[in-house]
C-alpha cells in the first residue's frame, strides 16, 4: 500500500496553527462599550485591521479573518450589539458558536451580504445549501440594533426588535469548540458597539 504524502506547505500550516485561547466563563453576562484604545485580553486577533476608535470596534475589510471574544457562550444565550456599515455594499457579519480561531467554524450571521442583497444565517459555510435567508436591503451608515438568541435547536436573528430569520438545527453546534463569538467581514468598513451578552 502506498503511503500518502502530505505537502510541505500543509505541514507548515498545521504546525503554525494556534490552539483556542482559554475562554472566560460568561457568568451573569458580559458587556463592552469599547471605550478604550486597545482591544485588550478579552479578544484574540489573528490578523486583519481590527481596532478601536472613538469608542467603536472597527474593521476596514479583513477578508473573513475574525476577531474572537474570549468568553465562553452557554447553550442558550442572547447577544446584542449596535452595527452599521460605512460601505454601500453593507455586508456586516458575526460568527456565533465558533471555535475561536477559524472562519466558518460555527454559524455565520450575514447582514446585507452579496452587495447588500441577502441577510442570512448559515452553518459552517456561508454558501450552505440549507442556510436560511431573506432578500433585504439595509442603509449605509444607519445604526441597527442586533439581537441573536439561541434557544434549544433554534437560532433567531432580530434587527431593531423585528425577527428577520430563524435557523432550526436538529444537531446544534454547542459546547467546547463551538462556544465563541467572532466579528468578521469581507471588504466592507463595518462598525460594532454596545455589545451585551446575557445567558438565557
Amino acid at each position: 500500500m502506498k503511503r500518502k504524502l502530505v505537502p510541505l506547505f500543509l505541514v507548515g500550516l498545521l504546525g503554525c496553527m494556534k490552539s483556542t485561547p482559554e475562554a472566560k466563563a460568561l457568568g451573569d453576562g458580559f458587556e463592552d462599550r469599547f471605550q478604550r484604545k486597545a482591544l485588550g485580553d478579552n479578544y484574540s486577533k489573528y490578523g486583519g485591521s481590527w481596532y478601536l476608535e472613538a469608542g467603536v470596534l472597527k474593521s476596514n475589510g479583513d477578508q473573513n479573518i475574525p476577531l474572537w471574544l474570549n468568553v465562553a457562550l452557554p447553550e442558550d444565550v442572547r447577544v446584542e450589539m449596535d452595527v452599521w456599515s460605512d460601505s454601500s455594499e453593507v455586508d456586516v457579519k458575526v460568527e456565533i458558536f465558533g471555535d475561536g480561531i477559524k472562519h466558518e467554524s460555527g454559524y455565520i450571521v450575514i447582514f446585507g451580504g452579496w452587495k447588500n442583497s441577502i441577510t442570512a444565517i448559515a452553518k459552517l459555510d456561508e454558501h450552505e445549501k440549507s442556510r436560511v435567508s431573506r432578500r433585504i436591503k439595509w442603509k449605509k451608515g444607519q445604526k441597527y440594533r442586533w439581537r441573536i438568541e439561541s434557544q434549544g435547536a433554534n437560532l433567531h436573528f432580530f434587527v431593531d426588535d423585528k425577527k428577520i430569520v430563524t435557523y432550526k438545527d436538529p444537531s446544534p453546534l454547542r459546547g467546547p469548540g463551538h462556544n465563541r463569538l467572532g466579528f468578521t467581514n469581507w471588504k466592507s468598513q463595518v462598525r460594532y458597539d454596545n455589545l451585551k451578552i446575557t445567558p438565557l
